[in-house]
């Protein structure tokens, strides 16, 4: 694997990616808070993405080691896990399951960063409306990924009863010819699909929230 590619599509790559965008914020932080001093903000926006990042990456994490107990046909052929763990099948349960959790971090880390930015924009300063304090945007957060969670489940249910075939023509071919234990897979597959959905809809409602309470105080 080149370099380029490492540090772009690895996992020791995604870890790299990650401590060099938090070695940047801190950067940006330290500047800040040298220049205004007390009258610094930066560094709390900061924190409070990193925060976000955190949350979305435990998630993903969490989700794929649990998924990947349901349908590692899903991972192995759907995810292209099969070039990293070679021809045997089924492949070693413990080698797919970390590698699986590192397509949850992968895929999830971008979703908590533009969550936690909906969450500070919707906060920016405005005359005529007051800022929250970041501990209540802070306690949003879990209710974003809660609201992501419930809807996968959802997800799953949908996917594992044949509902969400119509969604993806390869999703409905694996049914159609029966291949992959396809009430696993299509479970797996609307258990991801409905996390995306319901971290979507929880960050819009936060957004909203952000504002009401904002024109009410």
């Amino acid at each position: 694997m080149s370099t380029w590619k490492w540090r772009l599509v690895s996992d020791a790559g995604l870890a790299a990616r990650i401590g060099i965008g938090a070695a940047i914020f801190a950067a940006l932080a330290a500047v800040d808070l040298w220049r205004e001093g007390r009258r610094a903000t930066r560094w709390r926006e900061y924190l409070f993405l990193v925060v976000a990042v955190g949350l979305a990456m435990g998630y993903g994490f969490v989700n794929d080691f649990v998924a990947s107990g349901i349908s590692w046909e899903y991972f192995y052929y759907g995810k292209g896990l099969d070039g990293m763990l070679g021809p045997h099948v089924p492949p070693d349960p413990a080698a797919l399951r970390w590698a699986a959790c590192g397509v949850g971090l992968r895929a999830t880390w971008s979703a908590g960063l533009i969550a936690g930015v909906a969450v500070l924009v919707a906060n920016n300063p405005r005359r005529d409306r007051r800022q929250l304090p970041y501990w209540q945007l802070l306690i949003l957060l879990p209710a974003i990924f809660a609201g992501a969670a419930v809807v996968a489940g959802i997800g799953a249910g949908c996917g594992a009863n044949g509902w969400l075939a119509w969604t993806n023509t390869d999703i409905a071919a694996i049914a159609r010819d029966d291949l992959f234990r396809p009430r696993r897979f299509m479970c797996v597959y609307g258990m991801n699909l409905g996390g995306y959905v319901g971290g979507l809809i929880a960050t819009v409602a936060a957004v909203i929230r952000i504002r009401r309470k904002r024109r009410c105080d």
